[in-house]
C-alpha cells in the first residue's frame, strides 16, 4: 500500500500523462534536428523550439515535477562539473560585477516599465512585473498574489526568454564571441566519479530544497561539485551524454511554460513583449559592457550573465557556447535571489513603486 501510495502523491501523479512522453521524445526529436542543422546550441534551441509548438497547439504540457527537478539537477551537474581550478581564479571580480548587475537590474526594471505604462498602456503594477529580469517563478508568485494579469505578464516574460536563446547564440557566434576550441580535450571522468558527482549533485539539491531555498536543484549541485572540482578531485571531461541531456530538458522546460497560451494571444500582446525584449535586452547589454571594460570581467561572460534571461536557461546557453557557465550560473542566481527577496519587500515597504499611485 505504501509503495502505491508513493506513486499516487502528487508529486508523481502527472508523470503518467502521455502528453509527458510526447513533450520528451519531441524535445530529443527537435534536439536532434537542431544538431543536424547545424543551428547554435542546437539541443537546447531545438528542443525548445518544438515545445513551444506543442504547447501552443495543445498537444503539450508542462513538465510534471520530477521531470522539472530532473532538468535543474542536469543543468546544475553541468555547471559544477564545468568549474577547473582556474576558474577559481576569475571571481575576484564577481562582488562588484554583482554590484554592477544589480544596479542594471533596476534600470531595467523602471526604464522598460516605463515604456510598457506609456507606449503600450499598460498599468504599472503589470509593466513592473512583466519587466522583471529573470525570475521568472518569484514574478510570477507575485503576479497571483497581486490579481496581475497574469498571461499578458507571462507571455511578455516567456517571450524575452525565447528571444533571447534563440537569437542570442547566433550573434554572439557572428560576433566572434564564443565556440573557442578548447586547446586540448581533456579525458573523460572515470565512471565511478560521475556516478559519485550525480550523488553528491542530488544530496547537495535535497539539502537546499529542505531549507527552502531557491533553485536547489541548480545552487546545490553547482556549489558542491563545483568545490570538488575546483580544488582537483574528479579531474576529466564531464559526459557530453549527460550534458546534452540537461540541454535537452531545459528546453522542453521552457517549451511547457506555454501550456494554455493561445496564438492569437501571443500576436495580440506581440508588440508589446517585442518592445520590452528590444529595451530590457539593450540596457541589460549596455549594463554589462561598461562593467566588462570597467573590471575586466570577459564580454561573452559578461553579455550572458546581464542577459535578462532566466537562470536555467542562460546557464546552459552559456555552457553550450563554450563560455565561463559557472560565472555566469553565480551572477543570475544573485540576481534570482535579489528579485526573489526585493519584490516583495518593496511591496510591503514602498507599495507604491510596484503598484503605482492610487488612481
Amino acid at each position: 500500500m505504501q509503495h502505491r501510495d508513493r506513486f499516487t502523491h502528487p508529486y508523481w501523479g502527472r508523470l503518467a500523462d502521455p502528453k509527458q512522453a510526447l513533450m520528451l521524445v519531441a524535445a530529443g526529436l527537435g534536439g536532434a534536428a537542431g544538431w543536424w542543422l547545424n543551428i547554435p546550441a542546437p539541443w537546447l534551441c531545438g528542443a525548445m523550439a518544438v515545445t513551444i509548438l506543442l504547447a501552443i497547439t495543445g498537444w503539450g504540457t508542462p513538465l510534471a515535477r520530477p521531470v522539472n527537478d530532473l532538468a535543474m539537477l542536469s543543468s546544475g551537474l553541468t555547471l559544477g562539473s564545468a568549474v577547473t581550478p582556474e576558474t577559481l581564479h576569475t571571481f575576484v571580480t564577481v562582488p562588484l560585477s554583482i554590484l554592477g548587475l544589480f544596479i542594471t537590474s533596476v534600470v531595467v526594471m523602471v526604464v522598460t516599465s516605463s515604456v510598457l505604462v506609456r507606449y503600450s498602456g499598460w498599468q504599472r503594477r503589470d509593466a513592473v512585473l512583466a519587466a522583471t529580469p529573470g525570475a521568472l517563478s518569484s514574478v510570477m508568485a507575485v503576479a497571483v498574489e497581486e490579481g496581475a494579469d497574469i498571461p499578458r505578464i507571462a507571455i511578455v516574460q516567456l517571450f524575452r526568454l525565447v528571444m533571447l536563446v534563440a537569437v542570442l547564440p547566433s550573434v554572439m557566434v557572428l560576433a566572434g564571441m564564443s565556440m573557442t576550441p578548447a586547446t586540448a580535450s581533456p579525458s573523460a571522468i572515470n565512471p565511478i566519479n560521475v556516478l559519485i558527482i550525480l550523488l553528491v549533485g542530488l544530496t547537495s539539491g535535497f539539502a537546499l530544497k529542505t531549507l527552502k531555498m531557491s533553485a536547489p536543484f541548480i545552487l546545490g549541485p553547482m556549489l558542491a561539485i563545483g568545490i570538488l572540482r575546483g580544488i582537483n578531485f574528479f579531474p576529466g571531461q564531464y559526459p557530453i551524454e549527460l550534458s546534452t541531456t540537461g540541454f535537452v530538458l531545459i528546453g522542453a522546460l521552457i517549451g511547457g511554460r506555454f501550456q494554455g497560451m493561445r496564438m492569437r494571444e501571443i500576436v495580440a500582446i506581440g508588440p508589446a513583449a517585442l518592445l520590452s525584449f528590444f529595451v530590457a535586452t539593450s540596457l541589460g547589454f549596455l549594463g554589462a559592457i561598461l562593467v566588462s571594460k570597467l573590471i575586466g570581467l570577459p564580454l561573452p561572460s559578461a553579455l550572458m550573465a546581464f542577459a535578462p534571461g532566466g537562470l536555467e536557461a542562460m546557464t546552459a546557453l552559456a555552457f553550450a557556447l563554450r563560455i565561463d557557465p559557472v560565472m555566469v550560473g553565480v551572477h543570475h542566481i544573485a540576481r534570482f535571489t535579489m528579485i526573489g527577496i526585493g519584490l516583495p519587500l518593496a511591496l510591503k515597504i514602498r507599495p507604491s513603486l510596484i503598484r503605482g499611485q492610487p488612481q
